[in-house]
């Protein structure tokens, strides 16, 4: 008895550490002509543990596909694999957010109370592009920066901002240039992100089964 109350007292230390851990993302976004690179990186108690990266992303002009060569890293294991995304892929992917967000109730609710407790630690935006005429680069200019500050306003009235975003737009109006610099960091608790996991599954298990549906509308 004494072993086992020992053993409950144990697991339950471990899974309050687990709750109380901080999850830190790393995302870094490069373009520059045909160069892309893409890196997720997830950080736990200042060790990396998981490491997303695509150094490739190339546009299949005769499949119209998006190749993606990446590689994953989870500790010492890598994996290296490539993907090929078409708009079918895409099409049903936004078929299943769909499906998401119309299935289950208050998913708006479950997600705003979950990033109330993100914190975004560091976000910098630095574009520069031409398109060889001024005139044209002076307005694309001006939509760029509104379509920053939209999405930063945005981003800024859901989650903390620890520290102002850097934002740049940097005109070139005698060249033909696209060049793009992300990088953002972001963390919350996992006990918050495993709440949250928890809240969508009860309410997507507790969604009107295409049965109901049909009574409803029958009814009307």
């Amino acid at each position: 008895m004494r072993w086992f109350l020992i053993i409950i007292i144990i697991l339950a230390l471990l899974l309050l550490l687990i709750m109380v851990t901080k999850l830190t993302i790393s995302i870094i976004y490069r373009h520059l002509k045909d160069d892309d690179l893409l890196e997720v990186i997830v950080h736990v108690w200042g060790m990396r543990v998981y490491t997303f990266s695509a150094p490739v992303i190339q546009l299949d002009d005769t499949s119209l596909s998006l190749i993606v060569k990446e590689e994953q890293k989870v500790g010492p294991k890598k994996t290296n694999k490539t993907q090929s995304f078409t708009i079918h892929t895409l099409l049903n992917d936004i078929q299943l957010f769909n499906d998401l967000v119309h299935h289950v109730v208050g998913l708006h609710q479950i997600t705003k109370r979950f990033l109330r407790h993100v914190t975004l630690n560091q976000l910098d935006w630095h574009t520069v592009f031409g398109v060889g005429e001024a005139a044209m680069t002076a307005q694309l200019s001006g939509v760029i920066w509104g379509l920053k500050g939209s999405i930063v306003g945005l981003i800024s009235h859901y989650v903390k901002v620890r520290q102002l975003p850097k934002l740049q737009v940097d005109p070139r109006f005698q060249e033909v240039i696209t060049q793009v610099s992300f990088s953002c960091m972001f963390s919350f608790r996992i006990g918050h992100a495993i709440v949250a996991g928890l809240m969508l599954l009860k309410h997507w298990k507790q969604r009107p089964t295409r049965s109901q549906k049909d009574a409803v509308q029958e009814t009307m």
